[in-house]
């Protein structure tokens, strides 16, 4: 009985002794998890940034040239029906169709303005006809009358000098008559071979104007001018083309779709201005993918020289092409990955979390635990990544850094 009491009491002790050890720890735990314990370690320097894989090169598919020409005054044009994006194409398959209407009006009005022209060429052809025929009579007429004034003036011999000279006068005017009647037909001629060759150069730029038209409605059918993975384009307004929306024939408008070739990969991502200074090209990435459970090397291939401004930034940002190492069949074109451009690369660094750094008025600062409670300490700050920053100045290792700002210095005094 007694041993039996010694075991339960012994029992007792031992829980009383686990439970004084858990509750130390527990309180231990939470003391430290009030401060950060400053150490000189390993330090990668990353700038993170999502972007979207594509080929390196692709086949770009743009609104057919014809569309474009400024004769037909198509300067955008409806999508009405298209294949489905990401879809494997082969050369001739069908991608997009774009709304015809207007040009088949269009092309009615200029059937209509080219009967209209072709009477009008027809018009003049007949009226050339009849009106150099006429004038031709007259000069036939005219060389007649001469030749009765020739064998009149010669016979005037007989007669008397006023008569000579009258007859001399008569053939003459005949003489100047048909000069002028030549000059006017040559005239008239010129004049109507104008007019004949105008109706007729309005009638052949109907026909081409149609004939345009007549491409344009072929083309308003667009096609895969090679195998590949279709993935369609976007708008100015940065959206991606869908039924209803409208593409520009302008020659610079954005493409309409891609081909791309993924046996060479790149990753298209944007940075800000404000890191812009921090990279260069030829600097190492790591891509990693949400759908690919695979991280690919990759370097940073170009820079974009201009900012630009997009609708997922506050501020400018710069087009950064990075290109992988490798390819994999997994990546697909416009797959999203997350890519960490390394900056730099430390042995031993001074570095504390990115939470416990604060900035006022551009000075950056934090909290130390000192004897004496919490101090105020300014820090120079270097590289950093997206947990952690490297600290150049104010502190040194050992120092313990508060987690968050006191609300009150005196409470922690003597801790």
């Amino acid at each position: 009985m007694a041993l039996k009491n010694k075991i339960i009491i012994g029992g007792f002790i031992l829980i009383l002794i686990f439970a004084a050890i858990y509750t130390a720890t527990q309180l231990s735990n939470k003391k430290s998890e009030k401060f950060y314990e400053v150490k000189s370690e390993k330090f990668e320097a990353l700038l993170n940034c999502k972007g979207e894989i594509n080929g390196l090169n692709a086949t770009i598919i743009r609104a057919p040239k014809i569309l474009g020409d400024r004769d037909l005054r198509l300067w955008s044009m409806k999508i009405i029906n298209l294949a489905q994006d990401g879809k494997d194409v082969k050369k001739g398959d069908f991608v997009i169709q774009l709304d015809a209407s207007q040009i088949m009006s269009r092309m009615r009005e200029e059937q209509q303005k080219l009967e209209k022209e072709m009477s009008e060429l027809n018009n003049a052809k007949i009226d050339s006809a009849v009106a150099l025929t006429e004038m031709r009579e007259g000069i036939t007429n005219a060389i007649l009358d001469l030749e009765y004034n020739k064998i009149d003036l010669e016979q005037s011999v007989y007669e008397s000098p006023a008569y000579q000279r009258k007859a001399r006068m008569t053939y003459i005017k005949a003489e100047n008559s048909i000069a002028k009647k030549t000059r006017d037909y040559k005239l008239e001629q010129n004049k109507l071979k104008i007019r004949v060759a105008r109706a007729a150069e309005n009638v052949e730029a109907n026909n081409i104007k149609i004939g345009k038209y007549k491409r344009a409605m072929k083309a308003a059918r667009i096609t895969a001018p090679e195998d590949g993975i279709l993935i369609f384009g976007k708008g100015w307004d940065g959206k991606k083309y869908s039924k209803d929306n409208n593409i520009s024939t302008y020659e610079f408008a954005p493409p309409i779709a891609t081909l791309p070739d993924m046996s060479e990969v790149v990753s298209e991502i944007f940075v800000k201005e404000i890191d812009i200074a921090k990279i260069k090209v030829g600097d190492s990435v790591r891509v990693s993918f949400d759908a690919l459970e695979k991280i690919i090397m990759g370097s940073i291939k170009n820079i974009a020289r201009i900012g630009e401004n997009h609708k997922d930034f506050d501020m400018k940002v710069f087009k950064v092409l990075i290109q992988l190492n490798e390819s994999n069949d997994g990546l697909k074109p416009s797959m999203t990955s997350n890519n960490d451009i390394i900056l730099a690369n430390y042995d031993n660094a001074i570095f504390v979390p990115l939470n416990i750094v604060f900035k006022e008025n551009g000075t950056k600062y934090l909290y130390l635990k000192t004897k004496d409670g919490a101090k105020k300490q300014i820090i120079t700050t270097g590289l950093e990544n997206d947990e952690f920053i490297i600290v150049t100045k104010g502190i040194n290792i050992g120092d313990l850094v508060l987690n968050e700002s006191p609300v009150e210095m005196k409470e922690l005094a003597g801790k």
